[in-house]
């Protein structure tokens, strides 16, 4: 009997990531239309005209990514690249070629001594740096590039998509009320109307101020690393900027790569630099950047955040403590609407 409801759960969880895949394109699109629609709502209140709306946010939201992108660009390279976009995108791969080689040369050197007098000690170098060389081998780099074809043409037809929905918003909000009405009668109708509204108001700030500043502390990050003369400033900071999502333990856990790289290259002493300089960042988010653009949307308790990291952390990793503030949120909100129906 086990065996049976762990195979139907299975296949009801393949079946579920099989629709998923297929329908990736529509969820592309509802989630940008989604997190664009407030900019959207801006123009168009100033502008009264929602299609050139739509346009200047499109193209504000492209030039933001593209600035961005090359903003990180000239943080690798040193400079602003002379070539065009194709030798642009060479420099960006020869960069996280060089950090892998980088990696698997740390592990040879440092790794040996911990693991010295086990038999299998240069099997296990010689496999790690066979595992991260061979994610830049040919048949890989194939597969990434249709991972990454499948993934643009994804978006982009979720891009489409997304106009559309803004473009006609009210048409798809009036079909979601008429099923609301077809469905459900009056009174549970008026609570989950109300529920939504208020879980959409918690989620939608919370992942727009996050992500947000995610992007700005990655930058910081990146500009003071760099400064800093550390190795693979970049990467070390995009990896700080979406840690930094995760309250209280992301911050420490984005200083650990940086204090490591610093450490191993010229000692303790520029170990602490680094940290210190990455400390200052996280001062300046936590205090002014952190509190202007996201706040306190949720309304939990400091308490109930760290309570709810830790908890999905141990069951879901990363990814569970990424989730936790907006889950735990969304559960605040259900939990309170289910107490004021019960008085």
């Amino acid at each position: 009997m086990d065996n049976f409801l762990f195979e139907m759960a299975s296949a009801i969880a393949g079946l579920l990531g099989t629709f998923a895949k297929a329908l990736s394109p529509l969820i592309i699109g509802l989630i940008i239309a989604y997190l664009l629609n407030p900019v959207v709502s801006w123009f168009e209140e100033r502008i009264k005209s929602r299609g050139f709306s739509i346009f200047i946010t499109y193209g504000l939201a492209a030039a933001g990514l593209f600035g961005l992108f090359y903003g990180f660009v000239v943080l690798i390279v040193g400079a602003l690249p002379s070539g065009g976009l194709g030798y642009t995108a060479e420099l960006v791969a020869a960069y996280f070629e060089d950090a892998v080689s980088a990696v698997s040369d740390f592990a040879a050197k440092h790794l040996s001594p911990i693991i010295e007098g086990r038999k299998d000690a240069e099997a296990v170098i010689r496999t790690l740096s066979s595992d991260l060389m061979s994610r830049f081998s040919i048949s890989s780099l194939i597969k990434t590039l249709s991972a990454v074809t499948g993934g643009l043409v994804s978006f982009f037809i979720g891009a489409a998509a997304s106009v559309y929905l803004l473009k006609d918003k009210e048409h798809f909000i009036n079909m979601w009320e008429k099923l609301m009405v077809l469905t459900l009668k009056q009174k549970p109708h008026g609570i989950i109307s109300e529920t939504m509204s208020q879980i959409n108001s918690v989620v939608a700030t919370f992942i727009k101020g996050a992500l947000v500043d995610s992007l700005i502390v990655a930058f910081l990050s990146s500009l003071v690393l760099t400064m800093l003369h550390v190795k693979f400033a970049v990467i070390i900071g995009i990896i700080g900027g979406i840690l930094n999502i995760i309250p209280y333990f992301g911050p420490f856990f984005g200083m650990v790569p940086a204090f490591l790289v610093a450490f191993f290259e010229n000692g303790p002493a520029h170990g602490l630099i680094v940290v210190l300089g990455l400390f200052l960042v996280q001062q300046l988010d936590s205090n002014y950047i952190y509190p202007k653009i996201v706040g306190s949307t949720t309304g939990l308790h400091p308490l109930f955040v760290l309570m709810a990291v830790s908890i999905s952390g141990y069951f879901f990793g990363i990814a569970g403590m990424l989730l936790a503030v907006p889950a735990a949120g969304i559960i605040q909100v259900l939990v309170c609407n289910w107490a004021y129906s019960r008085e």
